[in-house]
């Protein structure tokens, strides 16, 4: 793609100045980016190369942009190359490159925007994670449409992608109990016996209607059972119900788990008392106050040492994640992307601790954090619902504004700032509501190709069109968009921005409506030369809109 190109004659063009004696810097890695520029007076593409090396060249960065362009020949792609304000280096290329690539769209199809970066890349992404004590909510929904759609975007760029969902089910969770218990007191409730529920337990709505269903069931086949008998069964029955139900509601949301991973399988297996002695094997690990600790403070500048084993013998999450993490890399997975809550900031620290304890690259593990969900409606925030025990289930979004505008709407913006939901503007079919105004796009190409059908005009390859007559500003505008997709998935995917695709679809959709408007294809007196290569516009344009759709998980509708 041009970006790439553009990045190799500059790392040539910097190799011929220092070779020159036009330019000298010392012998540090020199990072070479090239971005389409904010305003296209100034350029099709630009560098602050210049700006990053202006202290190492002891030279104002202009200086040194200069001395740069000078090695830079005009070619079949670029026309010119401008120096700009403090030592911008301005690319212009050639109107030909820009609609040559009409033909690079069709030809590669659903693979345009793909590249091979990430290639050789085993990439595990652990996402939502919910306790299984209740629905998955809202704030879990925009962790999935994150983890989901980074997912996609390592795989466009070359990468093995795995998803992954960690389910807390150890035995020795409080709050499995208590869920066993409140479903418990449910069910005899359910019989008409008299049974309150624990304290701290759930109150949720959900119990109640899973506590029906094993009514309906099996009947009162568990009321004679002993308390020790009780307690176990339902805290299974619980769990197990739960889980199923969170299963299904984040396929309804359109994301499926490679894998159901379970705490309890790494005490099953040994794995959490393993990880704990090769702790205590490399050092890491001492004994005070009749608990076993983890020194994470010297390990990974946490604020204080953490437990991994208390005095009365039980192991710490500190220590089942460390041992989850040790299993994970034992699985060849060569990068590891956890999903948190912006509210496990502090675990942070403690987390990359246990991975540097048993040996392992802690910087191989990035984890992110995600920042709340504000879900507005009539201008009010939306409270959480009795049902679901004061949260918003996730569901209940997707069937009220559905899969694709919940999706979108998650990924609007950074991760790290909060996401507000406005359930009004994301039902409307106007202009105003972003992800009607990206399928939009999308439908409305296809109506334009079925209209030549009709007409009985043939949709020729962009090959066999004449694209030297697309000279339009507004063509030109449009194409550039479309030219700068494959950089914006490389970007969204290097710097964990699925929201750049969101904002780049909706530039894509502007432009489209005002090349509509202004560049009719089917009108009345269009010549026919010019015509084609308009309607070739028009179709990778539903290539690459349908493409960028399906990193996002939204789909790509032919009608609306």
């Amino acid at each position: 793609m041009a970006s790439e190109q553009l990045e190799a004659a500059l790392r040539a063009a910097l190799d011929a100045a220092l070779a020159a004696g036009d330019l000298d810097i010392d012998d540090a890695p020199v990072q070479i980016t090239v971005e389409p520029p904010r305003s296209r007076q100034f350029g099709d593409y630009a560098s602050n190369l210049a700006l990053t090396l202006g202290g190492r060249a002891k030279l104002p960065p202009r200086e040194v942009a200069a001395r740069i362009a000078r090695h830079i020949a005009p070619g079949r792609l670029i026309e010119r190359v401008e120096v700009a304000g403090p030592g911008f280096l301005n690319f212009h290329l050639h109107p030909s490159w820009l609609q040559d690539t009409l033909v690079q769209i069709e030809s590669q199809d659903d693979r345009y925007g793909t590249c091979q970066a990430h290639t050789g890349e085993r990439v595990l992404i652990e996402f939502v994670s919910a306790n299984p004590t209740g629905p998955i909510s809202v704030v879990n929904g925009r962790a999935a449409a994150l983890g989901d759609s980074l997912a996609r975007l390592l795989e466009a760029c070359g990468a093995q992608a795995s998803r992954e969902f960690y389910v807390n089910d150890a035995l020795n969770s409080t709050q499995l109990d208590l869920l066993g218990a409140s479903l418990a007191a449910r069910y005899f409730q359910e019989l008409g016996q008299h049974r309150p529920l624990p304290e701290d337990g759930y109150h949720g709505e959900y119990l109640v209607e899973i506590a029906r269903d094993l009514v309906a069931e099996h009947g009162d086949r568990f009321a004679s059972l002993s308390e020790a008998e009780l307690v176990p069964l339902f805290r299974s029955l619980a769990e197990e119900r739960m889980i199923a139900q969170q299963r299904r509601d984040l396929e309804a949301f359109g994301v499926v788990f490679d894998t159901w991973f379970r705490e309890s399988s790494l005490y099953a297996s040994g794995a959490v008392a393993e990880a704990i002695e090769e702790m205590k094997r490399r050092g890491h690990a001492y004994e005070k106050d009749g608990a076993l600790w983890l020194r994470s403070t010297e390990l990974a500048g946490d604020d204080q040492d953490r437990v991994l084993v208390r005095s009365n013998d039980r192991e710490t999450y500190v220590a089942a994640d460390a041992a989850y993490h040790k299993n994970k890399f034992d699985r060849g997975f060569t990068r590891l992307i956890d999903i948190w809550g912006a509210d496990h900031h502090g675990y942070v620290a403690r987390l990359k601790a246990g991975i540097a304890a048993l040996g392992y690259d802690m910087d191989r593990c990035q984890i992110i954090l995600t920042q709340m969900v504000l879900l507005m409606r009539d201008g009010e925030p939306v409270r959480g619902s009795k049902r679901a025990g004061d949260i918003i289930p996730l569901i209940d979004l997707v069937n009220e504004v559905g899969r694709d505008a919940a999706r979108f709407y998650f990924l609007l913006n950074s991760y790290e700032t909060t996401a507000t939901f406005d359930l009004d503007l994301a039902k409307k079919q106007s202009a105003d509501n972003p992800v009607f105004y990206a399928q939009y796009a999308h439908a409305r190409c296809c109506a334009v190709l079925r209209r030549a059908e009709e007409l009985g005009v043939a949709v020729r390859p962009a090959a066999q069109v004449d694209r030297s007559l697309l000279t339009h500003e507004k063509e030109r505008d449009l194409l550039r968009r479309l030219a700068d997709y494959p950089g914006e998935v490389r970007l969204a995917t290097d710097l964990i921005a699925p929201h750049r695709l969101t904002a780049h679809v909706r530039e894509i959709g502007q432009a489209l409506h005002q090349f509509y408007e202004e560049c009719p294809a089917l009108k009345e007196g269009t010549p026919p030369a010019l015509r084609d290569a308009r309607l070739a516009v028009f179709n990778a344009t539903r290539i690459v809109v349908r493409n960028l759709l399906g990193l996002l998980g939204v789909s790509a509708p032919e009608k609306m």
